[in-house]
């Protein structure tokens, strides 16, 4: 995935999380499941995880807590402008449109379809 104008990031607390048998993309938002394996987080879900490297299937690597603030590279799933509210979308995306989506923060950065963008996680409106 291409990143389009990389903003700065503030990335508060890393985290080793491992994957099930499907692999992640970086940017991607993440759901840990019961078994400890974390999976690509669906649309109306915030999501517990922001994967900051690629994952390989049932590989290890690095994400970002959801819940802990700070600014993260995130992949969206359509054109996003800066200052507006970023959604959860499907397939562990990040978008602007808010149907059916859970609030997750405020771009930073205004990214275009599948490429990195940069959220600013918790943001409240």
């Amino acid at each position: 995935m291409a990143t389009s104008n990389p903003a700065t990031t503030n990335i508060k607390i890393q985290k080793t999380v491992t994957a099930t048998a499907v692999a992640i993309v970086r940017g991607a938002r993440l759901l840990l499941n019961t078994n400890g394996l974390v999976s690509v987080a669906g649309l109306t879900i915030a999501g517990d995880y922001v994967a900051l490297q690629d994952i390989a299937a049932s590989g290890t690597g690095l994400a970002a807590p959801i819940g802990s603030g700070g600014s993260v590279p995130v992949l969206a799933s359509e054109n996003c402008t800066i200052g507006a509210a970023a959604y959860s979308a499907a397939s562990g995306k990040t978008s602007v449109t808010s149907t059916n989506a859970v609030l997750i923060g405020k771009w930073l950065q205004a990214p275009s379809t599948d490429t990195l963008g940069v959220v600013e996680l918790g943001y409240v409106a």
